[in-house]
């Protein structure tokens, strides 16, 4: 009898097998309904009994994915790692694929009823039943995009519950997450980051961006002898911030408010953008750095606050207050008012007391320090304009 007589009765996918170390595994793709109904419930991990591998359930994170799969046509996900053992789950090679041939074509064979064990991506497993619960009874557009999507599945041949853990516990060791900067930047769903990107950064009105070659990318803070002006975290987080204040405090909260800023009257919002960053770009001290060589913004960095994160979040955070909030005066004024503002690095500088420590002359890290800081400079800026 051979191998595929053998496997009668049991469901069939298309499969590539290979090896990682001594353990056999196979990638497949099955449809996110399919792939539903062969995994078990979520397995928390338990170490006095060595069972499960997946960490305490994140709620939010779950129905967050479940929300970006159900409203986002075109989404993607990583593929999931699950584990099979020997009685549930048979790899047969094409008979053309060569003995010693470290990766081979084939099928996958599953015995019908077999649970398979979620390794990585319980999250994105329980959001895609979350989805395929509320829909399937619709037979709607989710429903059916779902039935026709594929979801890359990696099925380690190996139901060993000592490995399952371990491997879980590496595989988030060898991750690396993006940082903050790319990830933002990458994300142009978000209109925030579309605004900031195709209409501000590139103004060539805004030296303090440099038509974007002073904007830091790829990490959330420049270094020190860095020539960039800031990370498009601080950028992004500033804009918004300018935008709605600082009542929202939650993650998702604030980028639902900008988002709806923007929606709202996106011409007026950009103009404010540009007032705002063309007033921070007419602060004496950054005039100074920026006709000065390379190494001026640099110099900048090092002798004042003016480029900290910190200390750009609270400038933002006072102009919202009086030009948007109190409208005593125009976005343009009120960053024309701190042209008179002491922003170094010295003792002589009004933010002793809310960023600057007193005692160490170092900064104070934190939001209560940065708003502390915002009430002072908006302060300033109402003396200014009397």
């Amino acid at each position: 009898m051979s191998d595929t007589e053998q496997m009668f009765g049991y469901i069939p996918y298309p499969g590539i097998l290979f090896r990682m170390g001594n353990r056999q595994m196979v990638t497949t793709v099955m449809t996110p309904v399919d792939y539903h109904s062969v995994v078990g419930p979520r397995e928390a991990w338990d170490p006095l009994s060595g069972t499960g591998t997946n960490r305490k359930e994140d709620k939010n994170h779950r129905k967050a994915i479940a929300e970006y799969v159900e409203s986002t046509p075109n989404y993607v996900l990583n593929s999931v790692l699950v584990y099979a053992g020997n009685k549930d789950a048979r790899f047969v090679p094409d008979s053309s694929a060569p003995e010693d041939a470290p990766v081979k074509q084939g099928v996958l064979y599953l015995r019908p009823g077999a649970t398979l064990k979620v390794g990585d991506g319980g999250h994105r497993t329980d959001a895609y039943g979350d989805v395929i619960t509320a829909h399937r009874p619709l037979d709607d557009e989710v429903f059916q995009r779902l039935s026709q999507s594929g979801q890359p599945i990696n099925v380690m041949l190996d139901d060993d519950q000592v490995r399952r853990a371990q491997d879980f516990t590496d595989l988030q060791r060898n991750a690396k997450p993006l940082n903050a900067s790319i990830g933002q930047s990458m994300d142009r769903r978000q209109s925030i980051n579309r605004v900031l990107i195709e209409e501000v950064i590139k103004h060539d009105d805004l030296p303090v961006f440099g038509q974007g070659q002073r904007v830091e990318f790829l990490s959330d803070s420049p270094g020190k002898l860095s020539a960039k002006t800031m990370g498009y975290k601080t950028l992004r987080y500033a804009s918004g911030t300018l935008l709605i204040g600082t009542s929202v405090r939650d993650t998702r909260g604030w980028d639902a408010a900008v988002e709806l800023k923007i929606a709202a009257d996106e011409i007026t919002t950009v103009a404010k953008l540009i007032d705002f960053w063309r007033g921070f770009s007419k602060l004496p001290d950054f005039t100074r750095a920026v006709v000065a060589p390379k190494q001026g913004i640099a110099l900048l960095r090092d002798g004042t606050w003016l480029l900290s994160a910190n200390l750009i979040y609270a400038i933002a955070a006072a102009v919202h207050e009086v030009a948007l909030v109190d409208e005593t005066m125009s976005i343009a004024e009120a960053m024309s008012a701190l042209e008179t503002f002491d922003f170094s690095r010295g003792d002589t500088t009004p933010l002793v007391g809310t960023l600057v420590d007193p005692d160490t002359g170092k900064s104070i890290t934190g939001r209560s320090a940065w708003e502390g800081a915002a009430d002072t400079l908006a302060e300033h800026m109402r003396e200014e304009a009397v």
